[in-house]
C-alpha cells in the first residue's frame, strides 16, 4: 500500500509561517502525543525548527504506557531536548512550562546578563501536528484563553500572539499541519490515535493493526475489556459484547471496528504506548 500523505496548499503556507517565525523567536515548543512520541513529529516541522532550542512537550500522559513514556523522556532528553511529559487537564501544566522554559533559556539568560544586555520578554513559537494536544496546552498556560480545543483535527487557523506571564509569550501556529509519514507504520498509528482522519488508510487495516499490537503487547488488557477467553472471531466477540448486531443476530462489523478505534481513543482499553522503545 502506498503512503498517505497529507500536504495541501494551506499545510505549505503553515510551513512557511514558522520559517518565518523560526528567525525571530528565542525555542520552539513543540507538542506531541505521549502515545506515539515519534509518529506524532513532523520530520518537515523539524527541519523547519533546524537547531533552534527547543522544549517537547509529550501530551496525553493518562494515556500511555508509564514505563515508555519514561524511557522516551530519557531518550529525547539524551538528544539535546528539554522534555515535559504532562496530562493537560490534571497537571498544573502551566506551571510546569514556565519552570522548564527557564531551562530552556538558562544558558541565553546568562549569556544576554555577560553581554550587558537587558532582560526582555522571551517568545517562544508553539508547534504541533493535529490532535496533540496543542490548543488545550495553550489553554491552560495563557492568561486568557486562546485556542478553540476540539477533538477535530486540524482546528487552529490563524497565528496568534498569546502572553503567558510579562517574561514570556507564546506565537501559535495554524494547527494543520498533519505529518508526512516517514513509514506506513507510522501513518497506521496515527490512524489509530486519531492524529490523522480515520478516511486515511481503510479502518480494516487500522484496526487489525491495533489488535494485533494490543495482542502482542497488552493482551490482559484487551480480555479484560471485552470480556474475552480467546483472540478468535475478535471483532465477532467485541460486536456481541457492544452489542453492536444487525438483522438475525449478526455484528456489524464496521460499527464493531468504529467502537474498537473510539475505546482505544478515549483509552478504555488502559495505557498503550505505539511507538516502543
Amino acid at each position: 500500500m502506498s503512503q498517505v500523505h497529507w500536504f495541501p496548499g494551506h499545510m505549505a503556507k503553515a510551513i512557511r509561517l514558522i520559517e518565518e517565525q523560526i528567525k525571530v523567536v528565542d525555542f520552539v515548543i513543540e507538542c506531541r502525543d505521549a502515545r506515539a512520541p515519534m509518529s506524532t513529529r513532523n520530520p518537515v516541522l523539524s527541519r523547519s525548527i533546524g537547531q533552534k532550542k527547543r522544549l517537547i512537550v509529550l501530551t496525553k500522559k493518562d494515556l500511555a504506557d508509564p514505563k515508555q513514556s519514561e524511557m522516551w523522556v530519557e531518550k529525547l532528553e539524551s538528544e539535546g531536548n528539554v522534555v515535559l511529559l504532562v496530562d493537560v487537564i490534571n497537571d498544573p501544566v502551566r506551571k510546569m512550562i514556565i519552570e522548564k522554559t527557564d531551562i530552556v533559556l538558562k544558558e541565553k539568560r546568562e549569556r544576554d546578563k555577560r553581554r550587558g544586555i537587558r532582560p526582555r520578554t522571551a517568545r517562544a513559537l508553539i508547534v504541533g501536528v493535529p490532535n496533540v494536544g496543542k490548543s488545550s496546552v495553550i489553554n491552560k498556560i495563557s492568561a486568557l484563553k486562546a485556542a478553540g480545543v476540539e477533538n477535530r483535527p486540524g482546528v487552529t487557523q490563524s497565528l496568534k500572539l498569546i502572553k503567558v506571564t510579562q517574561d514570556l509569550e507564546l506565537v501559535d501556529t495554524p494547527g494543520v499541519l498533519w505529518p508526512k509519514f516517514e513509514s506506513e507504520e507510522m501513518g497506521i498509528i496515527c490512524a489509530v490515535i486519531g492524529s490523522v482522519k480515520d478516511t486515511g488508510y481503510p479502518m480494516a487495516l487500522v484496526t487489525d493493526y491495533a489488535r494485533d499490537y494490543y495482542i502482542q503487547y497488552k493482551p490482559e488488557e484487551l480480555k479484560r475489556r471485552y470480556e474475552l477467553e480467546s483472540f478468535d472471531n475478535f471483532y465477532d466477540q467485541v460486536g456481541r459484547y457492544r452489542g453492536l448486531l444487525g438483522e438475525g443476530g449478526t455484528v456489524n462489523d464496521d460499527k464493531t471496528r468504529v467502537a474498537f478505534l473510539s475505546d482505544i481513543q478515549n483509552g478504555r482499553i488502559g495505557r498503550i504506548t505505539w511507538d516502543r522503545l
